[in-house]
């Protein structure tokens, strides 16, 4: 009777083994990688500089993209604090954007000093609701106002996921919004 104590501590070995083994898998499986990345379509925004953006300024390098908004609460900045603590690391790190979802309230200048709190070189776009809403299609993402507490008060609803741009400005993946760093880094490395 002896190898069924044996065989129970082996068992729990193994066990504990593949959690761990699966939770470290599962970490690069939270990026849903395209099998034929989607190229993106005309669209015309402006960054947080005043320069215009479109398809084209995507291309040569990765990009990871999300809609948020400045008067977010909690996941936009959570999130702008989870890429910065990735990308302020590396050699060669994507180019982080943040689409605002909340054109009315983000102006130009109101990304460019929400952005620099977190990082100088991330990208902040902002444009008319027809572009946005062109761009946030392309991407599979939705986001809308929904009113407050107080008249004339609102907060803004929108999709948790951070779309993949390839360094050829094609919608290559997306993997929801997290705050854990590990997990983002471990998706950036498995773009090369």
């Amino acid at each position: 009777m002896w190898w069924l104590g044996s065989f129970a501590l082996v068992f729990l070995i193994g066990s504990y083994l593949l959690q761990i083994l699966s939770k470290e898998d599962s970490l690069i499986s939270d990026y849903h990688r395209f099998d034929a990345p989607k190229a993106l379509t005309q669209f015309n925004l402006v960054d947080q500089h005043l320069n215009e953006i479109n398809p084209g300024d995507f291309k040569g390098r990765w990009s990871l993209v999300f809609f948020g908004f400045t008067h977010c609460p909690d996941i936009c900045p959570t999130t702008m604090s989870a890429l910065n603590s990735v990308v302020e690391d590396l050699p060669s790190p994507p180019t982080v954007v943040m689409v605002t979802a909340d054109p009315e309230r983000d102006s130009p200048q109101v990304l460019k000093q929400y952005l620099f709190a977190f990082n100088e070189s991330f990208k902040g776009l902002s444009g008319t609701s027809d572009n946005l809403n062109l761009l946030a299609r392309q991407l599979g993402f939705a986001f809308r106002r929904i009113p407050g507490a107080v008249l004339g008060t609102y907060s803004v609803e929108h999709t948790n996921s951070i779309a993949v741009i390839n360094p050829r400005a094609e919608y290559a993946g997306f993997f929801e919004i997290t705050n854990e760093p590990r997990d983002i880094l471990r998706i950036i490395q498995s773009f090369h």
